[in-house]
């Protein structure tokens, strides 16, 4: 038996999408972030954020395939390996913690930590004088990635760069 769920990439939302057993639709997209050139000034590319997008709120009982799956797309993302990945949990609707911990213990069961390096950071960003916002981080890249230095360098940047937007 198949360990992870059939996916088609719809060319028009450039999304990768499959259905569960519980007819579930999720989709998910790989999306260009300039983040990297922006706090570095330079041209970096192959940077991408990944959105994963249950369409429903549905609580879905615990399904692995659905994380085998995603691993599976995220597999083959790597392929090309000068592409690197943030993942980002915004704390707006207060289940960032949750998801940025679902996505740490997929990566510690995944067959990809063997070729995939991961660092996460949260990053506080001040709204006003009595609150911050929490972004839970995670930053993917390939081993072999020529410019893995770089953009480890940029990214540990990051927090310092959104906490002095405001």
């Amino acid at each position: 038996m198949q360990s992870h769920y059939n996916y088609v990439f719809d060319d028009i939302t450039n999304t990768y999408n499959f259905v569960t057993k519980n007819d579930i639709l999720y989709r998910v997209a790989f999306i260009i972030d300039e983040t990297f050139s922006t706090i570095s000034g330079e041209d970096i590319s192959n940077v991408f954020q990944i959105i994963v997008e249950k369409t429903n709120d549905e609580v879905e009982p615990y399904d692995s395939k659905v994380s085998n799956t995603i691993e599976h797309i995220i597999e083959r993302f790597f392929q090309k390996i000068e592409n690197s990945l943030i993942y980002v949990c915004s704390d707006n609707d207060e289940k960032a913690e949750k998801r940025h911990l679902v996505f740490n213990r997929w990566y510690k069961k995944s067959k990809c930590k063997d070729s995939i390096i991961k660092i996460d950071s949260i990053v506080s960003i001040p709204i006003n004088e009595n609150e911050k916002l929490k972004l839970f981080t995670s930053f993917l890249f390939h081993k072999q990635n020529s410019n893995f230095e770089k953009l480890v360098a940029i990214y540990n940047q990051l927090e310092k760069v959104l906490s002095e937007e405001k």
